[in-house]
C-alpha cells in the first residue's frame, strides 16, 4: 500500500515535467487528440480504429516534419554563419597583407562584425 502511494506521488510529481517536455517537442496537438479520442470520442474511436490511428499517425508525422524543417533551417543558418566568418577572415587577411606591403604595423578592424 505504501509503495503504491509513493509511486502515485512520483507520477504526480513528474507529470507536469512530462507535459512541459511534450509541449516543447510540439507534441501538444497529438496529445490532445489522444485525450479526446479516449474520452469524448471513445465510441467513434472504437467504431473506426483504422481512421483514428491514421489521424494520429498523420499528426505525429506532421510533428516529425516540423522537426526536420527546423533542423534544416538551423543547419542553413550555421552554414551562413560559417561563410560570413570565412569572408571576414579573408578580408582581415587581405588588410594584413596590404598593411605589410605598405610597411604599417596597425590594421583597421572598425567595420568587422562580431
Amino acid at each position: 500500500m505504501v509503495s503504491q502511494l509513493i509511486t502515485f506521488g512520483l507520477v504526480l510529481l513528474f507529470l507536469p515535467a512530462l507535459f512541459h517536455l511534450a509541449l516543447k517537442l510540439r507534441l501538444g496537438v497529438p496529445m490532445l487528440y489522444i485525450v479526446l479520442a479516449l474520452t469524448v470520442f471513445h465510441d467513434w474511436t472504437r467504431a473506426n480504429p483504422e481512421l483514428a490511428d491514421g489521424i494520429l499517425f498523420a499528426l505525429v508525422g506532421l510533428v516529425a516534419l516540423s522537426w526536420v524543417i527546423t533542423a534544416v533551417r538551423k543547419l542553413c543558418n550555421l552554414i551562413d554563419l560559417h561563410r560570413e566568418d570565412r569572408a571576414a577572415a579573408e578580408l582581415f587577411a587581405r588588410r594584413v597583407r596590404q598593411a605589410r606591403a605598405n610597411g604599417e604595423y596597425a590594421v583597421s578592424a572598425d567595420d568587422f562584425w562580431y
